[in-house]
């Protein structure tokens, strides 16, 4: 068994959504005159690596609280499916999958974590075709993840796949990295661990890997 870190370290030079706070981390306590340390942290629901509650986009809809915990450990199918700047991810490159099915999770590796550190990270990644999220939504899986920060494309004001997914109960786990540890089409358990904010639309997670014989990345 393998277990793989998916999660963004956050810090205060973290890259966030356009108008979001910078992640702020105050010191509170000190050891050395508490005898304890301990620290503040203020920071939108949705920095780094997180989950998007239905709530995000769906008025009266479950927040991260309400979210069924047997929804956070769940079978996974990794899809490389490399693309570039505001391009899009179709259903031509999903119909044909036959292992996306009902209660999966479908977490797609574009590449596009290579540029966090570019200035145009948040405005420009690429994401899903409204005709795939309408695909996805159809087949009633589970969660959707992807190594940006969106799962709608840069460009997308609108955020049409979030809208899409989110009224139809998925769930969107955005920010995630190391997937290039998971070979294309990888079989393997997506454990998604927010916080139990009542009434959130989002939370931060530490999402994890857990492989078995899965350990040789692809090319």
């Amino acid at each position: 068994m393998q277990v793989i870190d998916l999660s963004l370290e956050i810090d205060s030079k973290l890259q966030v959504f356009p108008g979001s706070p910078q992640p702020l981390f105050v010191k509170w306590t000190k050891y050395d005159m508490h005898s304890y340390d301990s620290e503040i942290m203020m920071m939108s629901t949705h920095t780094g690596t997180h989950l998007d509650a239905p709530s995000h986009f769906v008025a009266h809809s479950q927040s991260i609280d309400m979210i069924e915990v047997e929804r956070l450990v769940c079978p996974a199918l990794l899809l490389h499916l490399p693309r570039s700047a505001n391009e899009l991810i179709t259903l031509d490159d999903l119909r044909d999958i036959n292992e996306i099915n009902r209660g999966i999770s479908i977490v797609f590796r574009t590449g596009w974590h290579t540029m966090i550190r570019h200035k145009d990270y948040m405005r420009s990644n690429p994401g899903l075709s409204a005709a795939a999220a309408e695909f996805l939504a159809e087949k009633k899986i589970n969660a959707v993840g992807i190594d940006g920060p969106s799962i709608d494309i840069g460009s997308d004001k609108h955020f049409s796949c979030h809208k899409t997914l989110l009224e139809n109960g998925i769930l969107i786990v955005e920010n995630l990295c190391n997937l290039d540890s998971l070979k294309h089409k990888a079989r393997f358990t997506l454990l998604i661990s927010p916080l139990k904010l009542k009434g959130a639309s989002g939370s931060p997670i530490r999402a994890l890997a857990i492989t078995v014989n899965e350990s040789s990345p692809s090319t």
